[in-house]
């Protein structure tokens, strides 16, 4: 392995041993360290003071993640901004993801017992698009579109990127368009890094641009208004556990049902979320949205009915 990736698992292992045990001292850290068998240098049993403060400062660096002693409790270190590693970011993502394979690596007898679903492909680009928003370069993309049937060359500002069910997203505005645009990670068959710079959209708040949408479909046609849905039996308590949007409001409950409010345009990829639930979904109001899950619900019937 080489030293640097193995440098960087090496912070992960870290931070993940002092996470899990809240509170640590250094003698404890290196009792668990000792039964590592694939992170440690050759020959190296403890992990030397003087190298777990570089090790401290690094994971600052890298991470933004602040592992502070706390003299009055035997010099015990712990995670004093523990938040950083659970809120939906790059970096959580990340070592999430290295904390888990780090696991692995020192138990391959486990390796098939977790599995993973495929991804679509495109995540090569990765590096190349945080340099482009790191430096505010455009990008060339060769595009497939899929309304269009064909690749195209886009040349395209990068504003920020997004993932969406396993699916990367830039998001940004392509030479020539007002509008902003989604280019999926997946369906770019090249891309290449410009000299040309540009400016961030000051009217663009990645945090908060698709806040009015379950997905990644802003059509202005549509209004932000409020939806209210009822849900029956088992369903009903798993939306209420893993929110179908930001804004869900629990407003009534029944004996077998729960009602939820909901804030947002109540475009293509919502009706798709509520269709996706089944007959234990039903829109209540608005009554447009309502009619239309009920034509699409109709439209279903007649094509079971075709293939009789």
């Amino acid at each position: 392995m080489a030293t640097s990736v193995r440098l960087i698992r090496r912070y992960v292992w870290l931070i993940d041993t002092i996470r899990r045990a809240g509170n640590i001292t250094l003698e404890e850290i290196n009792q668990k360290w000792k039964e590592n068998r694939t992170l440690r240098f050759d020959k190296e049993d403890d992990l030397p003071e003087r190298t777990f403060h570089r090790h401290r400062q690094a994971i600052a660096d890298i991470f933004g993640i602040d592992i502070l002693c706390n003299r009055y409790n035997g010099n015990a270190y712990y995670i004093e901004n523990d938040e950083a590693l659970k809120e939906p970011s790059f970096t959580s993502w990340m070592f999430n993801g290295l904390a888990i394979d780090n696991q692995l690596m020192d138990n391959k007898e486990i390796n098939d017992r977790i599995l993973f679903e495929e991804t679509p492909g495109g995540m090569e680009y990765m590096p190349v698009v945080i340099q482009a928003l790191s430096e505010k370069r455009r990008l060339l993309i060769t595009y497939n579109s899929i309304s269009h049937g064909n690749y195209t060359d886009k040349k395209i500002e990068p504003y920020f990127i997004k993932e969406r069910l396993r699916r990367w997203y830039i998001v940004g505005r392509a030479e020539g368009h007002e509008d902003v645009e989604v280019f999926a990670f997946d369906r770019i068959e090249q891309l290449s890094l410009l000299s040309e710079n540009f400016e961030f959209d000051a009217d663009i708040d990645p945090k908060t641009y698709f806040n009015e949408v379950v997905g990644i479909l802003l059509d202005d046609e549509y209004d932000c208004e409020r939806v209210v849905v009822r849900l029956y039996g088992k369903q009903a308590e798993y939306v209420n556990l893993l929110p179908l949007h930001k804004s869900q409001k629990t407003v009534s409950r029944g004996k077998n049902y729960i009602d939820f409010e909901y804030m947002l345009r109540p475009e293509w990829e919502f009706i798709h979320e509520v269709l996706r639930l089944g007959y234990e979904a039903e829109v209540l109001s608005p009554a447009w949205v309502r009619e239309e899950l009920k034509w699409q619900a109709q439209e279903i019937v007649k094509r079971y009915d075709e293939q009789k």
